[in-house]
């Protein structure tokens, strides 16, 4: 399972990374502008913003902290899976340096009041968001659609807000539904 999980965080940074091709870059950038663009009841963009906390450092923290408590036993993989999925995340970004697209498309229409100033790809929201899914599933079970339904419009939410690209939610929820698999192939070891 560990090896398992690592390939899939390792899979997932690949196939995301193929934004740096010519044609899959255009068809990510059609698909955020589609999704971002799109006409829509307005009481889903509340939505979207709504659950936007989900995939925020300080709300993972405090999670990370909830589930340190309920199970100390497992409290210390937990924080190196999430530090080094954090850690991953960021040395990725500072590689790929990818633009936002708000920043490269002016029809992009920016639904945050905060721009965020760190490179795109990829999604640190959908990394922790994918990251947390898998945990409360494994700590809390009936809790796991929930949560997984959460990590998806989390990341969707990112595309819709202009701030991300498919591809950098694709790659962020790899990330973290990785990591946080190999915490539990570590813990059944």
């Amino acid at each position: 399972m560990l090896a398992g999980a690592i390939l899939l965080g390792i899979l997932g940074l690949l196939t995301g990374a193929v934004w740096m091709l010519p044609g899959p870059r255009g068809r990510d950038a059609a698909l955020m502008l589609r999704l971002n663009t799109a006409e829509g009841p307005a009481a889903v963009d509340r939505c979207l913003a709504l659950t936007r906390v989900f995939g925020t450092t300080p709300f993972f923290l405090l999670a990370l902290a909830a589930v340190a408590a309920l199970q100390p036993g497992r409290a210390l993989g937990l924080v190196v899976a999430a530090l080094a999925a954090e850690g991953l995340t960021k040395g990725v970004k500072i590689l790929a340096r990818r633009a936002r697209p708000f920043e490269q498309d002016g029809r992009v229409v920016l639904r945050l009041a905060r721009r965020p100033v760190d490179a795109a790809f990829p999604s640190g929201d959908a990394m922790r968001a994918g990251f947390l899914a898998v945990v409360a599933w494994a700590v809390v079970p009936a809790m796991g659609w929930l949560a997984a339904a959460l990590a998806v419009i989390v990341g969707l939410g990112r595309v819709r807000a202009g701030v991300h690209y498919p591809l950098d939610v694709w790659a962020g929820w790899c990330l973290g539904v990785g990591a946080s698999l190999a915490w539990l192939g570590w813990m059944a070891r």
